[in-house]
């Protein structure tokens, strides 16, 4: 058990330290009529936002069961220009972990890109994707540091939002976690 969490804990070091800057449009250039724009395409990111509870499983390779449990809070931000998230996850015996995503779109690149921090590394890491449905799909960049990870956020009714990471192993995928959440209900306002 505690070297799948010493694992756990290393990639994500590795995976934030596998950062790269974003892909700048130089001024005046246009990407053509049919481009979409950012804030229409955050907009689509609808889905993800509120506030979320649920459990963390870890996959520990055949190992106990490691469940956390786990929050999300997503909401727009920064002018409307990122979704941003605060997640946290708590295990039994352990202090909360403080993670950021900011979640934006690159109308040049026509994908999805964001940035995470967390509490185990001084940079960020960043993945890039494309949304299909109420699907966003993300991948860290193959040539970068570390190994290459998928997060995969997914709505399947709207009060459940999933969270998956995994890491390629060769060909195939391995299930790092997966985070299952129920949307908190909303305060009734005045």
């Amino acid at each position: 058990m505690k070297l799948l969490v010493s694992i756990l804990l290393a990639v994500s070091g590795v995976f934030s330290a596998a950062g790269q800057q974003p892909t700048v449009q130089p001024a005046g250039q246009s990407t053509g009529p049919a481009a979409v724009q950012p804030a229409d395409a955050l907009a689509k990111l609808s889905f993800m936002q509120g506030d979320w509870a649920g459990k963390q499983n870890f996959n520990t390779d055949g190992g106990p069961a490691m469940v956390g449990d786990a929050t999300d809070s997503i909401a727009m931000g920064i002018a409307n220009k990122y979704l941003c998230e605060m997640l946290s996850t708590t295990l039994p015996g352990r202090k909360p972990t403080d993670t950021r995503h900011f979640i934006s779109f690159d109308k040049q690149s026509g994908k999805y890109t964001a940035w995470w921090f967390n509490d185990t590394s001084y940079h960020p890491t960043m993945l890039t994707g494309e949304l299909t449905g109420n699907k966003l799909v993300l991948m860290s960049e193959p040539a970068g540091a570390g190994p290459v990870l998928r997060a995969t956020y997914e709505n399947p009714t709207p009060d459940k939002l999933t969270f998956q990471v995994e890491m390629k192993n060769g060909e195939s995928w391995t299930s790092l976690f997966v985070t299952t959440y129920v949307k908190k209900a909303s305060a009734a306002k005045p």
